[in-house]
């Protein structure tokens, strides 16, 4: 029994490597060499496995800059898988309050006066270029795409009677009995040029709750000309929150893509490592042109990625928003070069590399018991 549940297990892990006689021959091995009693894999077992299967994927076993041609794309298109589960769980999450909800936080920040605002989008994403689906997929969004927000105030120019700062810290008492809580509050107004020093003239604040955000500010200065006396300016911009199931989806999406990556150099790589010289020239220079123009923007999404949920700041844009907008030519041109580098592996490469000769196959086996590769 104990040998069954050992066999069903190994033969999990050396899924690991390509289909072929290779995974009998090295679960056949590992379960000669298993002692008497074992039910599972060591840690050190399945590490290697792991390792050498997926390094068995690429081919060329005397080759180092495969792995890391490998792991640029299994970044690149991680990045990509975690962008487009993000974007598609979005479709999931609950639109910004309107109604009574909506006017139950309103009048939480704004107590005893009218109250009017503005969506500046419908939705949850702004975007006001309103481009068709044809000229999205030919010339991306513009610059402005972001998260929707409410901005809302006091009817009449967003004037409130009184002093900034006893009416910020009214607000912030309301909105932390209502179950809100206050992340940051800070000073606002100008930068004296001399000194450096901040000349307050009003005061900000950011709250959160139930995955929505607020950002509040009080000053002086906002359209002073027109301002009452004995006014202030006071405005609440609400956003919703990525929740932790669209972070979660992105982690799933970078997995899935970052494995998909490997797996296509592995057989991009195989393809060619017998064909023409010219089919083996364009498929390498497509390949390396491809990651040279999307790897900068892939770095900077996938610090966005990590710093999103953790930046104590109202959020602004989605993580992914530079790939639709200042960095979407790079995207098409790369996505371009990679189907000309699947093509010209797929028709110009050589017989796929997938039967290994006897010392590669001996070679695996001790890697995967533990003993370093030939």
């Amino acid at each position: 029994m104990s040998t069954d549940r050992l066999a069903r297990r190994y033969r999990r892990l050396v899924r690991a490597y390509p289909s072929g006689p290779r995974r009998e021959e090295l679960l056949g091995t590992l379960l000669d060499a298993a002692p008497p009693g074992r039910t599972r894999p060591t840690p050190a077992e399945t590490l290697n496995l792991l390792r050498y299967g997926l390094r068995a994927h690429l081919g060329r076993p005397g080759s180092r800059w495969v792995v890391v041609a490998a792991a640029l794309v299994a970044i690149t298109l991680g990045y990509a898988g975690a962008a487009f589960a993000a974007r598609a769980t979005w479709n999931a999450v609950p639109d910004l309050p309107s109604g009574a909800g909506l006017a139950e936080i309103t009048g939480t920040v704004f107590t005893g006066l009218p109250v009017e605002g503005a969506r500046s989008q419908d939705g949850l994403f702004l975007d006001i270029s309103q481009k068709s689906f044809a000229e999205q997929l030919i010339f991306g969004r513009d610059e402005d795409f972001e998260y929707a927000t409410y901005e809302f105030g006091a009817a009449g120019g967003y004037y409130v009677a009184g002093r900034y700062r006893p009416y910020t810290d009214a607000v912030i008492a309301r909105m932390e009995a209502d179950g809100w809580t206050v992340r940051d509050v800070w000073p606002t107004g100008n930068t004296w040029i001399a000194t450096g020093a901040l000349d307050e003239s009003g005061r900000a604040f950011w709250a959160t709750r139930d995955g929505l955000s607020i950002e509040f500010g009080a000053n002086t200065i906002s359209n002073s000309d027109r301002m009452p006396p004995g006014s202030f300016y006071a405005s609440a911009i609400l956003t919703r929150l990525p929740p932790w199931y669209v972070t979660a989806a992105s982690i799933a999406g970078l997995l899935l893509g970052a494995l998909l990556g490997w797996l296509l150099t592995g057989w991009v790589s195989r393809r060619t490592e017998r064909a023409t010289p010219g089919a083996r020239l364009a498929g390498h220079t497509t390949a390396t042109l491809a990651l040279m123009i999307t790897l900068p923007q892939t770095v900077i999404g996938l610090i966005g990625m990590v710093t999103e949920p953790l930046v104590l700041d109202p959020p602004i844009a989605p993580f992914w928003s530079l790939s639709l907008t200042y960095g979407y030519g790079c995207v098409l041109l790369g996505f371009l070069l990679a189907v000309i580098t699947m093509v010209t592996a797929a028709w110009g490469g050589g017989r796929d590399a997938a039967v290994p000769t006897d010392a590669a196959k001996q070679g695996t086996i001790e890697s995967a018991r533990g003993a370093p590769e030939p």
